[in-house]
């Protein structure tokens, strides 16, 4: 059975009456176990419990609920709200657009675009233009999107199919190419600022209050003199400088290192992730005239790491400007049950919307996650 959710003003979730009652049952049956969050995996409880006539909806609700002191004490900082005004956020949406890439069979046959977009309208709030660029047939996404996503056809020459190793990184190009594309769509000339996202990336606050927070920090909108990128840290510092998840791109200067990031692409076809062609740019700047700037995490962008660090966020309902959650090797570590919930609360849909389980599902396939990071 699905249970539907019901808040009360301090935004916690009331479960129906029936739920209660079923759910008070086994707490007869297993009244000697401690029902947290981890009891549901705990293989030395589990053969006391018969969970088959139980919901995945109904454990997580009596999970949040019953164990909602300890979970408090527990929740993530929360990204700040600032109140951006109806003419700040139009002027934002006139001269700025998101650039989402969307590539191969798993990513057509999936519903990941649709997420990002969704959450970016919904938490977002974000409605202004929205640039994709992909390979899957015209119709697969006709009809899908409001008027302001347009969607671009990938240039057969620009997929260099046989000549990298790894097979996602001909993909992950075309985040070089996103000035060129663009310069191809007169609906987009007034666009100045372009921000990139991973269609794995949801959107969980107000899209233009992250913006400015990080143009205040970085001084992002005043910079014209050297041509520069922006993206986050890596959260593998380590091995790598800064991810590629999240670029922001000026229209008319950020192109120089675009077009050296993809030269360093290019000559280095055995290297199966892109952050390895940043760091390469990142150690010959000065040559090369372009500035990469790592971007802080701060509280903009988290990776959820396993069922019970998303359960906490699906308690108080703080959810990050930011969040990379699909398809990544923190993803492998939540259940499809949490997951679910939590990507619906996040896209904030309604009863009918969560019967037609079209989101909410991780798409993680052996045969690329290795090169997803």
């Amino acid at each position: 059975m699905m249970i539907h959710k019901k808040f009360n003003k301090s935004g916690l979730t009331t479960p129906p009456l029936k739920a209660i009652v079923a759910l008070a049952a086994l707490v007869i049956v297993v009244f000697t176990i401690s029902f947290d969050a981890s009891s549901i995996t705990d293989s030395s409880n589990s053969s006391s419990l018969d969970l088959s006539s139980v919901s995945p909806r109904d454990l997580l609700e009596y999970q949040i609920h019953s164990n909602k002191d300890r979970l408090s004490k527990h929740i993530p900082n929360s990204p700040h709200h600032e109140e951006v005004s109806s003419s700040e956020k139009a002027k934002f949406e006139a001269d700025s657009a998101i650039a989402l890439i969307s590539f191969g069979k798993e990513a057509a046959n999936g519903t990941l675009l649709e997420q990002c977009i969704l959450s970016l309208r919904r938490r977002g709030e974000f409605d202004g233009k929205v640039m994709v660029i992909t390979d899957a047939p015209r119709e697969r996404y006709e009809g899908e999107f409001d008027e302001n996503v347009i969607i671009l056809k990938a240039k057969e020459e620009d997929i260099l199919y046989d000549h990298f190793a790894a097979p996602a990184i001909k993909y992950k190009r075309f985040k070089t190419l996103l000035i060129d594309y663009m310069d191809d769509v007169p609906e987009l000339d007034p666009i100045e600022w372009i921000y990139y996202l991973d269609i794995d990336i949801l959107v969980g606050s107000p899209f233009i209050t992250m913006a400015k927070a990080l143009n205040e920090k970085y001084y992002i909108r005043q910079r014209f003199g050297t041509p520069s990128v922006y993206m986050f840290k890596d959260p593998n510092p380590e091995k790598f400088s800064l991810n590629s998840g999240f670029i922001v791109l000026n229209r008319r200067t950020s192109d120089q290192c675009l077009d050296t990031w993809r030269n360093a692409i290019d000559i280095h076809p055995h290297s199966g992730f892109d952050q390895a062609s940043i760091n390469h740019v990142i150690e010959n700047e000065n040559s090369n005239h372009c500035k990469m700037v790592g971007l802080d995490v701060e509280d903009y962008l988290t990776y959820p790491n396993g069922d019970d660090e998303l359960i906490h966020v699906i308690f108080e309902k703080h959810f990050s400007p930011l969040i990379h959650i699909f398809n990544s090797c923190f993803a492998k570590k939540v259940s499809p049950e949490v997951m679910g919930e939590f990507v619906a609360d996040v896209l904030d849909l309604n009863d009918s919307e969560r019967n037609e389980h079209k989101y909410g599902k991780s798409v993680i396939h052996p045969s690329t996650a290795k090169w997803s990071r």
